[in-house]
C-alpha cells in the first residue's frame, strides 16, 4: 500500500460479501447518489449497512454522499437534494454533480469526459469533489498522526 496514495474500490450497492469487505477495508467512503426519490431509499439502506459494519468493527468510517445527475430545472431533483441534505447534513456534499450531456458524448466516442471538454460543468464538478476529498484525506492523516 505504501506505493499508492489512493485505492478506489468500486462495488455494486447491493448488500453482499463484496460490499461488506470493501467497507471493512476502506478508510473513507464516497456514496454517489442520484437526485431521485427512489435513490434516497437505496441510500437509506446503504447508510444502515454502513452503520452495521462500523458497529461490528467498533470504528467510525467517514463518508461523503455525492448528489449526482442533478437537474436544477426539475422540481424532483431540487426536492430530493433538499431532502438528502436534511437527512444527512454532516455527510451530504454541498455541491452537486449536474446532468451533463458531455458525459454521454464522451462515452459514445470512447473517451474520458475531460478529454472531450475539460471545462464542461460535470468535469468541473468532479474536479471540485476530488479536491475536497483530497483535503479531507490529508486532514484524516493529520488527525491520525497527532
Amino acid at each position: 500500500w505504501d506505493e499508492y496514495d489512493y485505492a478506489l474500490l468500486d462495488t455494486p450497492p447491493i448488500l453482499g460479501v463484496l460490499l461488506v469487505n470493501a467497507l471493512a477495508a476502506c478508510q473513507r467512503l464516497v456514496i454517489p447518489t442520484q437526485t431521485e426519490h427512489l435513490a434516497l431509499k437505496g441510500l437509506e439502506r446503504m447508510v444502515h449497512t454502513l452503520k452495521m459494519v462500523m458497529t461490528s468493527q467498533n470504528r467510525q468510517l467517514p463518508y461523503t454522499i455525492v448528489p449526482t445527475l442533478f437537474d436544477r430545472r426539475t422540481q424532483a431533483s431540487i426536492i430530493t437534494l433538499k431532502e438528502m441534505r436534511q437527512l444527512y447534513p454532516d455527510h451530504a456534499w454541498q455541491e452537486t454533480i449536474p446532468i451533463d450531456t458531455k458525459f454521454r458524448d464522451a462515452s459514445h466516442k470512447g473517451v474520458f469526459p475531460n478529454e472531450l471538454d475539460r471545462l464542461s460543468r460535470g468535469v468541473r464538478a468532479y474536479r471540485h469533489l476530488l479536491a475536497e476529498l483530497e483535503n479531507k484525506s490529508e486532514a484524516d492523516r493529520d488527525d491520525k498522526s497527532s
